[in-house]
């Protein structure tokens, strides 16, 4: 996996010019997490949500739900760039079998599969090229 270096101080809690929070850039990427105001809770199959939001709340298009790896890093690795955060499980878009699919707890950084039946966070990502 690549190293993730988090945004200069310069970007520290500033929104993304284009909705947002700039927490990581690497390898041309920008990584953007969607501001809290877009949080939902959701079970698994209804994730997606998080997206439908975060593109109404702040206009941009892109978002997604992340992997399980890129919930982990950037996402959980570079948490203190986010606007705000729940110190408890979100929902990624890994799934591990029929019934169960994959979270990352923002307390410890480790995964768990969960029944997908479960109301957990779910926060929509943007990558931007540069």
């Amino acid at each position: 996996m690549a190293v993730i270096f988090g945004p200069s101080r310069w970007h520290f809690l500033k929104p993304a010019p284009d909705g947002g929070y700039l927490i990581c850039i690497s390898g041309g990427i920008k990584w953007i997490v969607a501001p809290e105001s877009s949080e939902v809770g959701r079970t698994w199959h209804s994730r997606n949500d998080a997206v439908t939001t975060a593109t109404n709340c702040t206009s941009a298009t892109g978002w997604f739900v992340p992997d399980v790896d890129q919930l982990q890093n950037p996402g959980y690795c570079c948490r203190t760039y986010w606007d705000s955060y729940s110190t408890t499980l979100y929902w990624s878009s890994s799934q591990t079998i029929c019934d169960n699919a994959l979270l990352v707890c923002f307390t410890t950084g480790g995964t768990f599969g969960n029944l997908k039946t479960a109301t957990r966070c779910v926060r929509a990502f943007r990558c931007v090229t540069y």
